[in-house]
């Protein structure tokens, strides 16, 4: 009898533990709401700029053709992320006209993943959250030219 109670509650602190380990992994999200495929330019003035983690949000007022206005919220990196890229806290402050680059919402909203910014003084900031940092994309470090003929073999199976 205790060893069959004790399995039981071996098995529920299990389970315990791996549900809880799931919850941060389910908080962190992707670039899902965000149509990656469309690249939209908008020119405003900023809002505010929020350098936080774990990721940035720029929001921008945005003039329209009829004369009226919205404003973007924009998703950018971590802090960390955008550093390395060259942003930082004070690129950006209230009243600061600037034309930025994103992939927009899906459903229409007035929300989007920053790719680019450029600033009244022309310097252009990129590799926000929705690109990758400058560099990616090649071999790591060290790792040498593929050996010949890989470039030409068949997928595996």
């Amino acid at each position: 009898m205790n060893v069959r109670c004790s399995t039981r509650l071996s098995g529920v602190s299990a389970a315990l533990l791996l549900g809880l380990a799931a919850i941060p992994a389910s908080a962190h999200h992707s670039a899902a709401p965000f149509d990656m495929t469309k690249s939209v330019s908008l020119e405003g003035t900023v809002e505010k700029w929020v350098w936080a983690n774990p990721h940035s949000w720029l929001y921008i007022r945005v003039a329209k053709a009829d004369g009226s206005q919205e404003v973007w919220g924009l998703e950018a990196g971590s802090t960390g992320m955008l550093a390395r890229a060259g942003w930082n806290a004070a690129d950006m402050k209230p009243g600061d006209k600037v034309t930025v680059g994103v992939a927009p919402e899906r459903t229409g909203n007035h929300i989007g993943l920053l790719n680019k910014v450029q600033l009244a003084d022309g310097r252009v900031l990129s590799a926000g959250a929705g690109l990758p940092p400058p560099g990616a994309g090649g071999p790591p470090p060290g790792a040498g030219a593929p050996p010949p003929g890989a470039a030409n073999a068949p997928p595996p199976r």
